[in-house]
């Protein structure tokens, strides 16, 4: 019997499921989607058990696009996980959704064979899932050496979504001294809120503002909406909109559809064709800007009259 090539198979693995993401399944480029999907995962898993990292990565995606679209995929049915020869750590993680549950297994297998990224990942997801899963997450988390800013910042989430706010909010201090604006947004919220701390206005405030010279999104977009709202002081439009779109050029959809309006109410210099291009932009970060006209009552400078 030949014997297969771990690299070769994660190449050919990889490829089909690059194919199946792009679409080529719905261009017709993919005559047998059946037979192209296995001999992709039996690629994937004869990678992944010769200890190829990043084929368990490809196949937790696999299982994940069935809960969230990837592309033009839309994932593979985790009856396909449950034959397969998970370790006795990952078959330990068990979830009452089937998808989630071969998804974190297959990203504790990457993670287990040194994939940070995959245990990041699993960490992540174990939002949805048990307390069981998160401490096997936060265990691993706290495994890894020399953690990053993102890895120190998800142990605080996940000590959070546990209740343990104590130890949430000092693995956010650690984040955030390490540099993480996520972890500086969060201890002014933990502030805000005295999660685990004393409410302290001045201390939540002074994070608000590092978070937002860090170039938050969202505390750029906090700041924006308290000089727009006066409680800066002296309601102050032209500031707003500096916040605003230092947020939206970062991403907050949010953010680019207030200067659409803002616009739109003659608050803030701009036509009606720059007010659309804020509007586009909402879209494309994932922000429905149909809601914000529909809140404010302005119509949608993209409609023709």
């Amino acid at each position: 019997m030949t014997e297969v090539d771990p690299d070769e198979a994660f190449t050919q693995g990889r490829a089909l499921f690059d194919g199946f993401v792009r679409g080529d399944a719905m261009i017709g480029l993919i005559a047998d989607v059946p037979g192209t999907e296995r001999a992709m995962l039996d690629a994937l898993w004869t990678a992944a058990q010769a200890g190829c990292a990043p084929a368990y990565r490809t196949l937790a995606e696999c299982y994940l696009a069935a809960l969230r679209t990837l592309g033009a995929f839309d994932g593979i049915d985790p009856a396909d996980a449950d034959a397969r020869p998970w370790s006795a750590d990952a078959r330990a993680i068990e979830d009452h959704d089937p998808s989630l549950q071969a998804t974190l297994r297959a990203f504790a297998e990457a993670g287990r064979l040194g994939d940070r990224e995959a245990t990041l990942q699993l960490a992540r997801l174990t939002r949805h899932s048990t307390e069981a899963n998160q401490r096997r997450a936060l265990a691993s988390l706290a495994l890894l050496a020399d953690p990053n800013p993102a890895e120190l910042y998800q142990r605080g989430l996940v000590h959070h979504w546990l209740g343990e706010f104590e130890a949430a909010h000092a693995r956010h201090v650690e984040a955030a001294d390490a540099g993480s604006s996520d972890a500086m947004f969060e201890l002014y919220i933990i502030y805000a809120q005295g999660l685990g701390v004393p409410a302290d206005p001045v201390a939540s405030r002074a994070w608000l503002d590092r978070a937002a010279a860090a170039e938050h999104p969202r505390a750029l977009y906090n700041l924006g909406a308290a000089h727009a709202s006066g409680s800066e002081g002296a309601v102050d439009m032209a500031k707003a909109a500096a916040y605003y779109t230092r947020a939206a050029d970062r991403g907050n959809g949010r953010a680019a559809a207030t200067l659409a309006v803002m616009i739109l109410g003659a608050e803030i210099d701009g036509t009606p064709e720059e007010a659309a291009g804020w509007l586009d932009r909402a879209d494309e970060a994932g922000y429905p800007s149909w809601e914000m006209l529909d809140a404010t009552g302005f119509d949608d400078p993209r409609t023709p009259a």
